[in-house]
């Protein structure tokens, strides 16, 4: 249930105090420094195609490194549950802001150019644990959800500018290029020339800055972490690190119920979400501005109005209501797509109207589901302490299955011929009845009297010392 709230609680900034004030400084002025490089590195790809000739079979090699770095934070996760957690943000961090530098001497070869993104996202989702870790030990959990619901709000922004910024700078240099036609002229046109022809190396070296500065940021966080870290063995012992995540899955009954739900909102947005592009673009006609405006600028516009506003209200509520709230949202998004050319014909209008209200209402939601699946959604299992990243690993983990097994299964219908719009109503569905799933979860927790809401689960833990180790506080159910 939604506890009480008035506006002003609901609009108005975190009320944070002492370090917890510090962090959200550092964290605020990390995320924007990050989203500003991701927008930049939003365009790669077609940069790829365009300037550097990629063939087909380089494009999903983001993807591909991306997904080995899923798997790797659930090793990493259980082995940084007992360690100090900043390392594990900042090493990988600035790993992530070389890869994109090094980007810059690849320009020209597809392959390395591409490689180098997808090892730079690796190293990014591989800090993930960590971070929810540090930002679960500095906030205070009665406004955890509004403080990245804030922070998420402003980075989504940051984001879109940044990418349509970057995107216009590419299209009129290479604009003013070809109309020259690659000669050097004398006088004041030489620099114009220079920056047609660097560019793409300019944007690149900038993103790859960017990225590192967050990282020093981040870096400047000072980590409440009350903890006494035992001595550790100085050799990997990855096979007691799994056994302390099977433990988990094992034992923790309400986070296997939890899985369930994330993999089948996860499994159906990723069986339609690639397909979007061509839908659009084929099927409703849309060009490069219209495909764009869809894809991203009028959801992170609904996501910069909403998601500030959604954090404040997770504080509040149970998390299982909270997920069937955004399920149902981001499910009707795919409906609507999907019913537009039918509708068109008997409503031209629809055209524009049904794919805008679609997009507008998953934008609005899409900040809220980031949040709750990257960092305090966890926080309703996992016991205050060391097991919170290694929760954490358990959730990247299972982001890089789902995205294994939903191209997997994208692919063979793709093969077996089935349509777009066949897919979106598929997916559509499919994610309105995890929110389903979710609202029957929330039911059965309510009648075995399990915590509402994420500062009530913490509170339980008040009176014990942190977790050391996967045996010590799980709720097995």
């Amino acid at each position: 249930m939604v506890a009480r709230a008035t506006v002003r609680d609901l609009v108005g900034r975190p009320r944070l105090s002492g370090n917890a004030a510090r962090t959200f400084r550092w964290h605020l002025v990390y995320a924007l420094l990050d989203a500003a490089a991701g927008g930049i590195l939003l365009n790669t790809p077609l940069i790829a195609i365009k300037a550097f000739q990629a063939a087909n079979w380089h494009l999903p090699l983001r993807e591909l490194y991306s997904g080995i770095g899923m798997f790797l934070a659930l090793y990493l996760g259980a082995r940084m549950a007992s360690r100090p957690k900043m390392p594990f943000v900042f090493i990988p961090g600035v790993a992530a802001g070389t890869c994109s530098l090094a980007m810059a001497a690849a320009c020209g070869h597809a392959f390395w150019f591409l490689t180098l993104l997808g090892v730079g996202a690796m190293f990014e989702i591989v800090t993930r644990p960590a971070i929810t870790a540090v930002l679960r030990a500095n906030y205070p959990v009665e406004h955890r959800g509004h403080t990245t619901g804030e922070i998420r709000r402003w980075s989504s922004l940051c984001f879109v500018f940044s990418s349509i910024v970057s995107a216009l700078i590419l299209h009129f240099a290479a604009d003013y290029a070809k109309a020259s036609g690659g000669q050097l002229a004398t006088g004041g046109s030489e620099l114009w020339h220079w920056l047609a022809d660097h560019i793409v190396q300019t944007l690149i070296i900038l993103a790859g800055c960017l990225s590192l500065t967050s990282s020093v940021c981040f870096r400047q966080i000072r980590v409440d972490e009350t903890l006494d870290w035992p001595a550790q063995p100085s050799t990997p012992q990855i096979s007691k690190s799994l056994q302390e995540v099977l433990a988990i899955l094992i034992q923790d009954g309400r986070l296997r119920r939890y899985l369930v739900g994330c993999f089948l909102d996860g499994f159906f947005q990723m069986l339609y979400f690639p397909l979007i592009w061509a839908f659009l673009n084929h099927r409703l006609g849309f060009g490069y501005v219209g495909s764009n405006i869809l894809m991203h600028s009028l959801p992170a516009l609904a996501a910069f109005a909403f998601t500030g506003l959604l954090g404040k209200l997770f504080d509040r509520t149970n998390p299982w209501i909270s997920w069937a709230c955004i399920r149902f949202v981001w499910g009707l998004d795919a409906i609507l797509l999907a019913a537009t050319p039918l509708c068109m014909t008997l409503f031209p209008p629809a055209l524009i109207v049904l794919p805008v209200i679609g997009r507008l209402l998953r934008g609005s939601v899409q900040g809220g589901w980031w949040i709750l699946w990257w960092q305090i959604g966890v926080t309703y299992f996992a016991p205050p302490g060391a097991d919170t990243s290694r929760y954490m690993g358990i959730m990247v983990f299972l982001n890089g299955v789902i995205r294994f097994s939903a191209s997997a299964a994208g692919m063979a219908l793709a093969a077996l011929e089935v349509a777009p719009q066949t897919l979106l109503i598929i997916g559509g569905i499919g994610v309105i009845l995890s929110g389903c799933y979710s609202l029957y979860q929330a039911a059965w927790e309510r009648r075995h009297h399990r915590p509402e809401t994420i500062p009530e689960f913490e509170r339980q833990f008040t009176h014990r010392g942190p977790a050391d180790g996967p045996e010590t506080l799980f709720q097995r159910v």
